[in-house]
């Protein structure tokens, strides 16, 4: 797909997670674990759980599905936000056929690294594939139970402006944005904060999912189209391993209610305001 080939205009035929059905509060990311599968099993409130494609790959092997692995009253999102070099060997039929077997609730699909210190003509290259593979995946789900959340990608106003014209055409208003890298390139929370101010300022309509942050003195402090957050903080936060299950379930609630009492209530951008109306040109 070039830029000229980026569509500018709605259509019907895709599954597109909308800003009523979405996840919202905290986002568990979960491993293959003994004592991840121990809380998630013994836990009696809905939980949402983030899951790598990679671990999507081992459960659909062993003859598995969202429903028969997490039972009813969980709410399964998987992830193509993996490494780069795992990342590098998944094919968009391959992904596609794992999610159609493995049927979660929502799937983030077709991610392709894109860094600031990259080559411009790459990291658009990357954006578009990202792209045109978000809408193939998306079209290929239509009819089915999983729901596509899409990436927000770019690192330039132009490389997010082509997603944000995705967005419209397949009329998504709910997006992922992947902070992990903030944190693990030691690049800062203050940094990330930045960049999501200028996204809701270029998109204000948008609500987004963030991986990569869970504590809540941060989360105060982001927009207030910061509606879920996606991370391990959580093992820490419920003391994973180190109590009894029932004593982390319990501090998973109070986790979960101030991660709640954290999302939606940061100060918009200044120039989201201007910008509310629609996408900025």
């Amino acid at each position: 797909m070039t830029q000229h080939q980026i569509p500018t205009e709605n259509h019907q035929g895709f599954n597109i997670a909308s800003t009523d059905e979405a996840p919202k509060g905290p986002v568990l990311l979960i491993e293959r674990q003994e004592a991840h599968d121990r809380f998630h099993e013994d836990h009696s409130r809905q939980l949402t759980v983030l899951l790598r494609i990679t671990a999507v790959k081992t459960l659909v092997n062993k003859g598995e599905t969202a429903k028969s692995y997490f039972g009813d009253h969980i709410t399964v999102i998987t992830t193509t936000t993996i490494n780069d070099r795992l990342l590098s060997n998944l094919g968009w039929d391959d992904e596609l056929d794992m999610i159609q077997q493995f049927q979660p609730d929502f799937h983030i699909p077709c991610d392709y690294p894109v860094y600031k210190d990259d080559d411009a003509l790459l990291r658009r290259k990357h954006v578009l594939k990202c792209l045109e593979g978000t809408i193939w995946i998306a079209s290929n789900l239509y009819g089915t139970k999983t729901r596509v959340i899409p990436l927000l990608k770019g690192e330039t106003p132009y490389e997010r402006r082509l997603c944000y014209q995705v967005f419209q055409y397949l009329g998504a208003r709910y997006c992922v944005f992947y902070g992990t890298q903030y944190f693990t390139a030691n690049i800062g929370f203050y940094q990330l904060q930045e960049d999501l101010r200028t996204v809701i300022s270029e998109a204000p309509y948008l609500r987004v999912m963030l991986i990569g942050l869970q504590a809540t003195h941060r989360l105060k402090q982001l927009p207030p189209q910061i509606v879920a957050a996606a991370g391990q903080r959580w093992i820490d936060e419920v003391q994973l391993r180190d109590i009894p299950y029932n004593q982390s379930q319990e501090r998973y609630i109070q986790m979960e209610d101030n991660i709640n009492d954290a999302l939606g209530h940061g100060q918009m951008p200044i120039m989201a305001w201007s910008n509310s109306e629609g996408v900025t040109a």
